[in-house]
């Protein structure tokens, strides 16, 4: 009894992810571009969590990952800077 399972060719898997993937990435393009208070607001709210791990990180003595959220702070910090001053 031969038992295997049907399996499409690869042309036929191929053309059919071709298919559905111009419909997909069409779909998010279509988002509108943020405000720059929607991004200030975003870019604050992302520096509230990384302010909490810079706590969490030093009550555990974590000084190499913490060195890497101060460098992220700085980071979003001066966009957010940069993005007031407009």
């Amino acid at each position: 009894m031969n038992r295997r399972l049907p399996i499409l060719p690869v042309g036929t898997l191929s053309a059919i992810l071709a298919a559905a993937t111009p419909p997909a990435l069409a779909a998010t393009a279509t988002h509108p571009p943020l405000t720059p208070a929607q991004r200030i607001a975003r870019i604050q709210s992302r520096l509230g969590h990384l302010e909490h791990r810079e706590t969490l990180l030093r009550s555990k003595g974590k000084t190499q990952r913490f060195a890497k959220v101060e460098a992220r702070v700085a980071k979003l910090q001066a966009r957010v800077g940069k993005l007031q001053g407009k």
